[in-house]
């Protein structure tokens, strides 16, 4: 069943093996790569200023995390686009879609991280019901093993769910609110399917991954080795860039110093590099768009982004009373503790009067002079001064 998953995809859509052509998209490619050395250059600028200023290195390192941000979700859009059986957008598209939709992405984690708390807050008030003596102990023996599995699936569902299949919503062009109600309906009904296949997705991703890296690592090796050796020219010495297999170039070695050739090959193994990083990078976007397309295949997400809505607005609706009744608690005892003096007196002279034999309240929940709200067990208005209840003295 899995591999049929795996060599099939959703109507109009790719199949997991397909990921592997994401390495084709040229365009995508000079994307990510643009993006990952864009945001390296703006980290390494971030920290030539780290003893300079600290305000200006913590901006360039949000800026170089925000380049990799909506560079990464502009090819992650391109992307889908290929997982949906469409030619991908160009480069400028991707990244003004991506510009634009982007944010979203960041309030679909931010409400699903809510929820997940408000899930911590109510385990937690069930495990505290346990502690009752008696009932407790027994409750517990139900509670436990409930909560090692709910807990066990949602701590395991952000890796395997929540993160690999949110920016794909996102790239899809759901919404916030649809993004999330997509993702937990995918969660609620497809966790096991979607696991297996996102766990596809990387072995595929890794298998690319140390494919490029056993070719970049030879690569480098004999690069390296005949670049030291034409580098020695007459010098007959080997003065190292680096201790061990790189060697070294000699400082008269092409017209250059040591420090010349150090730089060119860390720029331009910086720029291999990434490029290598860039293939494999692609290849899971590709994936996981795909396995998107294959967990929303056939659910009933307008069913369930109006579930989703009606949750929400019934939580603003609860919210709101219990703020109306804090409030009006929070007037009626005001009231009472700005009392006027008359009130004070009256109650001094109430008292002197003689003992208490018989009380009636009023009957009313309000003053009847001035109408003030009162509170159970009141004498005297607070607003007034007006005596509230019937005595009779000894």
């Amino acid at each position: 069943m899995l591999s049929q998953h795996i060599r099939s995809g959703a109507a109009g859509s790719s199949s997991l093996l397909d990921s592997i052509d994401a390495v084709r998209n040229v365009r995508a490619v000079v994307l990510l790569l643009a993006t990952f050395v864009t945001a390296m250059l703006v980290a390494a600028l971030a920290g030539a200023l780290a003893q300079t200023s600290i305000v200006l290195t913590l901006l360039f390192v949000l800026v170089a995390m925000a380049v990799v941000f909506y560079g990464g979700n502009a090819a992650g859009m391109m992307m889908m686009d290929e997982a949906n059986g469409h030619p991908s957008r160009p480069i400028g598209a991707a990244v003004m879609s991506s510009v634009g939709t982007s944010h979203r992405l960041i309030l679909l984690l931010l409400i699903i991280a809510a929820i997940y708390l408000l899930g911590i807050v109510a385990f937690a008030l069930l495990l505290f019901i346990c502690k009752v003596p008696g009932i407790g102990p027994l409750l517990y023996a139900f509670v436990f093993p409930a909560g090692v599995v709910v807990s066990g699936m949602a701590i395991f569902a952000v890796p395997t769910v929540i993160f690999p299949l949110s920016a794909p919503a996102i790239w899809n062009g759901a919404s916030t609110i649809g993004g999330v109600s997509q993702v937990i309906a995918v969660a609620r009904k497809r966790l096991l399917l979607v696991l297996l296949l996102m766990l596809a997705v990387g072995l595929i991703a890794g298998v690319v991954a140390g494919l490029i890296g056993l070719i970049v690592a030879s690569g480098t090796v004999l690069t390296t080795l005949l670049s030291t050796a034409v580098a020695v020219g007459d010098s007959g010495g080997l003065s190292g860039i680096t201790p061990g297999l790189l060697g070294a170039f000699p400082a008269g070695g092409f017209g250059g110093g040591v420090g010349a050739y150090a730089t060119a090959m860390a720029v331009g193994g910086g720029i291999l590099y990434s490029a290598a990083l860039t293939l494999p990078g692609l290849v899971y976007l590709r994936g996981a768009s795909a396995v998107y397309l294959r967990a929303i295949d056939g659910l009933d997400l307008a069913g369930a982004h109006d579930a989703l809505r009606e949750t929400v607005a019934a939580a603003q609706l609860t919210a709101k009373e219990f703020q109306a009744q804090a409030q009006a608690t929070a007037q009626r005892y005001a009231q009472r503790a700005h009392a006027p003096a008359a009130a004070v007196s009256g109650a001094g002279a109430f008292s002197a009067a003689g003992p208490l034999v018989a009380v009636a309240p009023a009957g009313t929940p309000g003053c009847s002079i001035c109408g003030a709200v009162l509170v159970p067990g009141d004498v005297f208005c607070a607003n007034c001064g007006h005596r509230l209840i019937e005595v009779a003295h000894v």
